[in-house]
């Protein structure tokens, strides 16, 4: 809800009230870290990063449990510099109770 209230107010151009805000009422809340933009950047480049490397960088198949097209998925790839060499390996998700048998 905090976020949201944040979120509609930087729409608008109102400021946060400070007394929701929960923050330091002296920090701007235009913190270069800390934007919608660059949160969608990271939370893409996580996702299709961790999608690559469970399927082995088969990007036709990431783009399936995506849910984004072939195009798409290559787009992104090229927007955020994303390669095979760049990232670390990820072991596939195993549920915890095949990991105790």
């Amino acid at each position: 809800m905090e976020l949201e209230n944040k979120v509609k107010a930087n729409k608008t151009g109102n400021p946060v009230p400070k007394a929701e805000s929960g923050e330091n009422p002296e920090q701007p809340l235009s913190d270069p870290h800390f934007s919608l933009r660059s949160l969608r950047a990271e939370a893409e480049i996580y996702a299709i990063t961790r999608t690559l490397e469970y399927t082995g960088w088969n990007r036709r198949r990431a783009a399936q449990l995506l849910s984004i097209s072939y195009r798409g998925i290559l787009y992104k790839i090229r927007q955020h510099n994303l390669s095979p060499n760049t990232v670390r390996q990820v072991q596939p998700l195993v549920a915890e109770s095949a990991k105790a048998e």
